[in-house]
């Protein structure tokens, strides 16, 4: 259970909103640039890393913004090398299904610019786009049971980047304005009319948890920087 992830209203007030991954195994974090995408990415590693306390990560991105992710060692990967860590990841779900590894922790695909990426491989190398997409399939169709998390994070998504779409089942907009957008709400909820979007400033946006209604939310500021980078780090080197 990762708690106070963020905040929802009930009954006019705040209040925290704690996620249960291995419920709720498959994350989708959408938001246009300059929507604090990255910060909110930076606090639910954090919250990885304290409340999943067994918990191995890998994270890939391929826009490498060190400066937002500053985190270092063999599970992290930016820009090209980002592919060779995916597989990697995809290996370490194989030797699960076939036994060959005990599932007794989760184990974390962190994917940050994931729609670049993909339009990358697209443009450079068709085959192994179509086996990238075949794979994400499979670990979000079978890797439940098998402790697989998924969290992929980009400026937006298209249909044909989320290899069984339904299947994730927390989906996060850290934009309420970017559900104006019709190709936007509908891939991300939808049943959600474009009346119901309420345009709010920066730090809002919308979530549904599969079986629930979408909600508006508000983010969680960080307190302390430091001690998140730490806990960041951490949780990509307990594997090591």
């Amino acid at each position: 259970m990762l708690h106070n992830v963020l905040e929802v209203n009930s009954r006019g007030h705040p209040q925290p909103l704690s996620i249960d991954v291995n419920r709720y195994f498959a994350w989708i974090i959408a938001g246009p640039s300059g929507s604090g995408k990255s910060t909110f990415l930076r606090r639910v590693l954090g919250l990885i890393s304290v409340h999943d306390t067994t918990a191995e990560a890998y994270f890939m991105d391929f826009k490498a913004d060190e400066d937002m992710f500053s985190m270092t060692g063999s599970h992290v990967a930016r820009g090209f090398d980002c592919l060779e860590l995916f597989e990697t990841v995809f290996l370490r779900f194989e030797h699960r299904l076939r036994k060959q590894e005990i599932n007794d922790h989760n184990l974390y695909l962190i994917f940050d610019e994931w729609q670049s990426f993909l339009a990358y491989l697209e443009q450079t190398d068709k085959s192994k786009h179509k086996e990238v997409l075949t794979s994400m399939l499979m670990m979000n169709s079978m890797g439940r049971s098998l402790g697989i998390r998924i969290i992929l994070s980009s400026q937006r998504f298209l249909m044909t980047d989320l290899p069984g779409r339904y299947n994730f089942n927390c989906i996060i907009s850290l934009s309420t304005s970017f559900l104006l957008a019709n190709n936007n709400r509908q891939l991300l909820f939808p049943d959600m009319e474009k009346t119901e979007v309420i345009v709010k400033p920066r730090g809002y946006g919308y979530m549904q948890l599969e079986g629930d209604e979408v909600r508006l939310f508000r983010t969680i500021k960080v307190k302390d920087e430091q001690r998140l980078d730490f806990r960041i780090q951490e949780l990509f080197s307990r594997y090591e």
